[in-house]
């Protein structure tokens, strides 16, 4: 009972600090205890399946979470897809444990389309979305009529428009939801940006190919081999665009959820991303790091 109170409080703190996750906090709440007044119905796991994309955050799961979780008697199989899709219907099928590669926005979009019973409990170190150009050395320089490469899919598609406009570079529609815009929701263009519609998954070369300019996912940056601190401009992350844990629902009282909980809150976590060489340098922190 104790352990399962301590999971309870810890759970519903981080659910405090997500913000944009979704999740309905009262089935959320009613989930953890009927797992406190009745453990015998949780079956724990040892053997954890984790799903992930080739990237910074299969990177930073095996070198920062997975040999905690060793420590703690695990046994982790990360198993890698190349779909977004894929992995959370994955997840929701019982064929993996957890997730890692999403925003919360993301999340919730793939949840409502589905239907899916899934959750986030945490937030990660982030890579934020970043400008690059091949002709430009300044956003302010930007010449008339550049091309420029946005992320084909929904999600990443409103948040590249969103950037150009908090840099004054376009003007969107005020009526329509920041999160939901796409290329019809431009109602000033006065540097005649023309725009490209790409593949967010293509290495960065072949996304601006034909392009002079590209706007892609610090993830993307990352598998790509380019430094951050070599963009245009970086993305300061709103609620709900950091990276999220997911599990089912059903799964969030388990052990651990909580034991994972555990390794993120521990300063050697928050330490490995603190050091000079980090791969991870301009990522943007959690405010549990703070």
């Amino acid at each position: 009972m104790k352990n399962a109170i301590i999971l309870f409080i810890t759970i519903m703190i981080v659910l405090a600090g997500l913000s944009g996750c979704g999740n309905s906090k009262a089935d959320i709440e009613a989930i953890i205890l009927n797992a406190m007044f009745h453990p015998e119905l949780i079956e724990e796991r040892q053997h954890l399946r984790v799903g992930v994309l080739a990237g910074p955050y299969a990177d930073m799961f095996t070198e920062a979470i997975k040999p905690a979780l060793i420590s703690k008697g695990y046994t982790v199989e990360i198993i890698f897809f190349t779909e977004w899709d894929r992995t959370n219907l994955a997840l929701a099928r019982g064929e993996i444990d957890l997730n890692l590669f999403q925003h919360s926005f993301f999340l919730n979009n793939f949840k409502f389309e589905y239907n899916l019973e899934l959750s986030a409990f945490a937030e990660l170190p982030t890579a934020p979305m970043v400008i690059y150009s091949n002709r430009s050395n300044s956003l302010f320089n930007v010449s008339y009529g550049t091309s420029v490469a946005l992320p084909g899919d929904a999600t990443n598609l409103a948040r590249a428009l969103r950037i150009l406009y908090e840099t004054d570079i376009i003007s969107l529609n005020p009526q329509t939801d920041i999160g939901r815009v796409t290329l019809d929701d431009i109602v000033a263009n006065p540097r005649n940006l023309s725009f490209n519609l790409v593949d967010g998954f293509a290495p960065f070369h072949e996304q601006i190919s034909g392009s002079e300019m590209a706007i892609i996912t610090g993830a993307q940056a990352y598998a790509s081999g380019l430094d951050l601190a070599d963009a245009l401009y970086r993305e300061v992350l709103r609620d709900g665009y950091l990276i999220v844990a997911v599990v089912r629902t059903e799964d969030l009282p388990r052990r651990f959820v909580y034991d994972i909980l555990n390794i993120i809150h521990s300063d050697m976590y928050k330490d490995f991303f603190k050091i000079n060489d980090s791969p991870f340098g301009g990522f943007q922190w959690p405010r549990y790091f703070f």
